[in-house]
């Protein structure tokens, strides 16, 4: 199973937001998202408040393509709107770094995608659920 959740806030910078340009980011982002054609999972944008976030979820059998697509899409965003920040939780039980009974963090903020260890759900046997 490849599990998967995250949010991101779009801003297009750290110091300064221009509307209009900050409407092209938003339009390059869902046409991207559009592009993707998913199938499986939550994967959206939303304006609120006068700001912008992308939100996504799911479960997958595998991790499949979208797996990829989901770090291309935060890689994007981060290259379009480096002021964009967020979080992305993946677990996959068949992960071959050995992080299977882990949960992978990749943090967005400005412009960089990292990878930082989980301390609040890892490891998910016992933390989350137990064996069965």
């Amino acid at each position: 199973m490849y599990e998967f959740h995250g949010w991101t806030v779009v801003h297009e910078s750290v110091t300064e937001i221009d509307e209009c340009h900050l409407s092209v980011i938003v339009e390059n982002i869902q046409s991207y998202i559009s592009n993707l054609n998913w199938s499986n999972g939550l994967l959206k944008l939303y304006p609120a408040n006068g700001n912008y976030y992308v939100s996504l979820g799911g479960f997958l059998n595998r991790k499949t393509v979208e797996a990829t697509e989901i770090m291309e899409l935060y890689q994007f965003i981060a290259d379009q709107a480096p002021g964009s920040y967020g979080l992305l939780y993946t677990l996959d039980d068949e992960d071959t770094e050995g992080c299977e009974n882990r949960f992978k963090v990749f943090v967005l903020t400005r412009g960089q995608l990292t990878q930082k260890e989980d301390s609040f759900l890892s490891p998910f046997v016992p933390v989350v659920t137990d064996v069965e």
